[in-house]
């Protein structure tokens, strides 16, 4: 297994593979929010593939990469929504509001986590103890977000074009990758182990690799209007369109 570092340069240039081809197919403009993911990501991980994991250096540029990478995630998963649901507005902000409540309840969580063991972190590496707290629910309360809108699309019928569904499968099977990796880590004292986090890196570099080779240019992959012939679909089209009705009076008030 590759080090570490070779993972992190590794998953650096598929992250910018990856915005390098939303760029080239001018899909930037549209997908900002996953654009300034994909980059935040690359730039990050290329600057800890020159770190040692355990020096001093390489914990700030940690630390303020997360904190930069928490800001990028939350307006990628806004607009998840926004690309998603173009076409519901009422649905959206509901979905937007639901996103900023969970936020909100994780930094509650987080703080009282850490207010309640703030005098027995472990074993000297207190506050990076600290910041994966925090970062686990963060981590955890986006993913719970993103699980939601991922099956609320596997159940509506959206037909959204092949880009834009590409780019929130990868978004999405990126953020549930790390959350998945970072519960495993949870099981260690001291919230991290580098074997799980190596293949964490690699798993993400792959899914980058993957989002790059599936995105088409707008010419080659047009979106297609399909008609709805099948009673279930056209049923489940009504139940949307009563919800997002339902949603905007109720946002109206």
């Amino acid at each position: 297994m590759p080090t570490l570092n070779e993972a992190e340069t590794f998953q650096s240039a598929a992250a910018l593979l990856a915005a390098l081809r939303l760029l080239t197919l001018g899909l930037a403009r549209r997908q900002k929010g996953l654009f300034s993911f994909l980059c935040t990501t690359s730039a990050v991980c290329f600057t800890l593939s020159f770190l040692p994991p355990a020096s001093p250096n390489y914990f700030w540029i940690f630390l303020s990469g997360t904190l930069i990478t928490w800001l990028v995630s939350i307006r990628a998963v806004r607009e998840m929504f926004t690309l998603s649901l173009s076409e519901y507005p009422g649905i959206r902000t509901a979905a937007g509001w639901s996103l900023y409540a969970s936020l909100a309840f994780s930094l509650l969580i987080s703080a009282g986590l850490t207010f309640s063991h703030w005098q027995r972190g472990p074993h000297g590496t207190v506050s990076l103890y600290y910041v994966q707290v925090v970062d686990r629910v963060i981590g955890l309360a986006l993913s719970v977000v993103v699980a939601g809108m991922m099956l609320f699309l596997s159940r509506y019928p959206l037909h959204l074009s092949r880009n834009t569904n590409i780019s929130c499968f990868f978004f999405s099977a990126v953020f549930l990758a790390q959350a998945g990796i970072d519960l495993v880590d949870t099981f260690d004292t001291k919230l991290y182990s580098l074997s799980f986090d190596t293949v964490e890196v690699l798993i993400c570099s792959g899914l980058f690799v993957g989002w790059t080779l599936l995105l088409r240019s707008e010419a080659e992959a047009p979106s297609r209007r399909v008609s709805f012939e099948d009673p279930r679909e056209s049923e489940l089209l009504r139940q949307l369109d009563a919800m997002n009705r339902l949603l905007s009076r109720v946002e109206r008030r």
